[in-house]
């Protein structure tokens, strides 16, 4: 289990839940897959594919997986089979049908072509940090992992997070963090994958690969009022991503040795734990920085 992603929230609260308590709320709404009429099931998995336990704990951290599975039917696909029901009504009847009727037929054209629509499945996996009251998910999107949160509320009850982040002003951040080494994290070295917007009009923006650090573009950026955006780390030579200003971590790439390290036993979880000690330890080092800024 490698996220390719993260999404970290803090629990604003201090909240607690025991792995046999969270097995057997994920245990009433298992995924079952989609019915013919379903347009999207969410449910729950096991974490990892040789224990039956939708919840298992693995250095310290609860981890868990979703899976969801939504019906693919494009709208392009959708209004072609409309028009031909609109066009048969006019030729048989000599007449247009109206608003009302078209929705209706719209409806009637859904119910006949969910059931043979393709579907396509995706997984989401999250883990559960309780000592530092943290939840990381493997998702990329605010909308993924909102997704998440919702339906993992939806089973514990209460789920008082908030993302990591979300209090203070990400761009600043990590501008300060490329122009004064001083600042960063323990263990951080940054890669020259840059995004930058002006402060003052986002939609100007400027991107910079495989340059110097110290390269004079990226001076004259930041000089003319610009912000970074995205910006490519190293973590503790351990790990490669990019962070961008909501504090996602992305494109997350593990050492060779790491891996390596994980291939040496047939244990699903040997995986997860190595990834998760190697990004927790970086987390554990910029978290004061983001207590101090007003998180």
């Amino acid at each position: 289990m490698w996220f390719k992603n993260l999404r970290l929230y803090r629990f604003n609260d201090n909240w607690s839940i025991t792995e046999d308590s969270l097995n057997e709320k994920l245990a009433a709404h298992p995924f079952t897959g989609l019915t013919a009429m379903q347009e999207s099931a969410f449910g729950w998995v096991p974490p990892f594919k040789d224990s039956g336990l939708l919840c298992e704990t693995v250095g310290g951290r609860l981890y868990m997986t979703a899976q969801v599975q939504e019906k693919l039917l494009p709208s392009s696909v959708l209004n072609e089979h409309l028009a031909e029901k609109v066009e048969a009504i006019e030729e048989a009847e000599g007449r247009r049908p109206g608003r009302k009727e078209k929705d209706e037929l719209k409806e009637k054209v859904r119910a006949e072509l969910l059931p043979r629509a393709f579907h396509k499945t995706r997984r989401i996996s999250a883990w559960i940090d309780l000592n530092n009251q943290w939840l990381a998910i493997n998702a990329s999107s605010e909308k993924v992992a909102d997704e998440f949160t919702s339906q993992l509320r939806e089973v514990v009850g209460s789920l008082p997070v908030l993302p990591m982040g979300k209090q203070i002003s990400g761009g600043s951040l990590l501008t300060q963090w490329f122009q004064a080494p001083e600042t960063r994290p323990e263990g951080t070295d940054l890669t020259a994958d840059l995004e930058l917007v002006m402060a003052q009009d986002p939609t100007v923006k400027a991107r910079y690969r495989n340059l110097d650090l110290d390269a004079p573009e990226i001076a004259h950026s930041l000089e003319s009022g610009m912000r970074i955006r995205q910006l490519g780390l190293v973590l503790n030579d351990q790990c490669e991503c990019v962070i961008d200003d909501t504090f996602t971590l992305k494109r997350l790439k593990f050492s060779d040795s790491l891996v390596e390290q994980a291939g040496d036993s047939d244990d699903p979880r040997t995986d997860a734990m190595l990834m998760s000690d190697t990004l927790t330890q970086w987390l554990r080092a910029v978290a004061p920085q983001l207590v101090e800024t007003g998180v």
